[in-house]
């Protein structure tokens, strides 16, 4: 019987590998690399996908564009969010706990992170 592959979104992806780095660095490393990718992708992305759209303002396909490029400003704004969670919650963790955190523990910080970014998003 052959694998069977368990096909993840980009964004799930971004996420989990956000909680593996952060649980690896020390406390101030997860501190950084929160901030970091919470400006990353909140504010510095977004403000180019807009100036993309800008761009082409005059162009035919404009409202088609708008549509599509609205809606990764908007999934690009809630991965900034998840993201600076993960790191602020990683750099309290590791100030507090030297061990590095286990599989199971950063199953549950992405789970939380994900439904608190949807509720504060």
């Amino acid at each position: 019987m052959g694998r069977r592959y368990r096909r993840r979104s980009h964004a799930g992806q971004i996420i989990s590998d956000s909680a593996f780095i952060g649980s690896r660095l020390p406390w101030w490393g997860a501190l950084l690399f929160g901030l970091v990718t919470f400006v990353l992708l909140y504010f510095i992305i977004p403000s180019w996908l807009e100036a993309k759209i800008a761009a082409d303002a005059g162009s035919r396909i404009y409202p088609a564009l708008e549509a599509l490029f609205g809606r990764r400003i908007h999934i690009f704004e809630w991965l900034g969010i998840v993201c600076g969670l993960i790191g602020l919650f990683f750099c309290v963790r590791n100030y507090l706990v030297i061990e590095k955190g286990s599989v199971r523990e950063r199953g549950i910080v992405v789970m939380l992170a994900k439904l608190l970014g949807r509720h504060i998003d």
